[in-house]
């Protein structure tokens, strides 16, 4: 039809009225955030006065590690959120090209397990690579893999459908590697108190619970409203945007002698680990 019907008209409305919910609740959030860390600066500008903690640099230094970070992960976990629960219905609602009958039962776990493999056979290296290559390349590889594999969706030719996932499995792989090693690595170029290093991770994972619920609403409503494939289109923004953040304020570092980074990757700790289990 050449005009929306009533009933898609009202679940564009729900999905907008869900989406102004998402973005209160982030801006809440941060606020709540934004709160805790001004009472947190008080408290710590009184500990330097009285000469029980580091001066004031080293919190600024935190803070601003904390906003770099912050912001390219939780989207970048929104992302994952808002495509995951999506992966068998997208699939299961294709059609072979030649037959025009629908994807089996069979189709679809061909299709995972190709995912899984590939992020298998990565993850087994990714920690070198990411380590060698720069972990923010890492960061923005995995979002050129996610948007690849999310964009792949809406293809019908079953090796494009392959292609795509084995794609998404190596970008999960990235995802489990490449941010967490670039704070760790930042981290320590700072000389930051190991203690904080901690911190860090707790509000990034608190602020991943959050994300996770208002995700999957948006992902419901995206999906009612334009089918299976709208959560996997509606994830490439987040994906952009993480991408963006992350090149325009995250440093470059890598592992090894004079890359800003702890350590020289997999084949450094392997051979610790041998040496140590050795007699």
């Amino acid at each position: 039809p050449l005009w929306p019907t009533e009933q898609e008209v009202y679940m564009a409305a729900d999905l907008a009225a869900d989406l102004d919910k998402l973005l209160a609740a982030l801006g809440g959030a941060w606020l709540v955030l934004t709160l805790l860390r001004r009472a947190t600066a008080s408290r710590e500008a009184a500990a330097v006065a009285d000469g029980s903690a580091a001066p004031s640099d080293t919190a600024e230094a935190l803070r601003r590690l904390q906003w770099q970070y912050l912001p390219a992960w939780l989207l970048f976990k929104a992302a994952d959120w808002m495509q995951g629960p999506y992966f068998h219905e997208v699939y299961a609602s294709k059609r072979h090209v030649a037959t025009g009958e629908p994807f089996s039962d069979t189709d679809v776990s061909r299709l995972f397990l190709a995912g899984f493999v590939a992020a298998t056979l990565v993850g087994t290296a990714a920690g070198s690579l990411v380590d060698s290559r720069g972990r923010r390349a890492g960061c923005v590889l995995y979002a050129a893999a996610a948007g690849a594999a999310a964009a792949s969706v809406v293809c019908e030719r079953p090796e494009l459908l392959l292609a795509g996932r084995v794609v998404g499995g190596i970008g999960t792989s990235l995802l489990a590697a490449a941010p967490e090693a670039w704070l760790c690595a930042e981290h320590a170029r700072l000389l930051l108190p190991a203690a904080s290093l901690g911190g860090i991770f707790g509000w990034a994972y608190f602020g991943d619970s959050l994300v996770a619920i208002a995700s999957g609403q948006v992902a419901s409503r995206a999906a009612s409203a334009g089918g299976p494939q709208a959560p996997f289109l509606a994830s490439l923004p987040l994906l952009a945007a993480g991408a963006a953040i992350a090149s325009a304020t995250w440093r470059e570092n890598r592992g090894g002698k004079g890359g800003g980074g702890g350590g020289g990757g997999l084949r450094e700790g392997a051979s610790i680990l041998l040496r140590r289990a050795g007699p």
